[in-house]
């Protein structure tokens, strides 16, 4: 079986760029609060407002889904540093 190396330093830029995506998503303005007036047709505009709805709805998870990724790298680091350090004492 071959060696596991794990490295927290690329571990750390993980979870940094996760949590700049979901700042990036979170800022995203939202396609929902745009005028559907425009498209001249009601069943065009609601068509325009539900898929807009979802959009917006899809942006929401990704920006929920790249914070809880760099949560659980930033934990795992943290973790893994905890589970190192108490190996090392013993060692001594």
């Amino acid at each position: 079986m071959g060696d596991l190396t794990i490295d927290a330093s690329v571990m750390h830029s993980v979870a940094s760029k996760a949590k700049n995506a979901a700042a990036e998503f979170g800022s995203e303005r939202a396609l929902s609060g745009a005028d559907g007036g425009c498209f001249g047709s009601v069943g065009v505009a609601s068509a325009f407002t539900t898929s807009a709805r979802a959009q917006d709805a899809m942006v929401r998870s990704l920006g929920d889904d790249a914070d809880t990724l760099s949560q659980f790298v930033r934990d795992a680091v943290s973790e893994m540093e905890q589970a190192d350090a108490g190996l090392a004492a013993r060692l001594r």
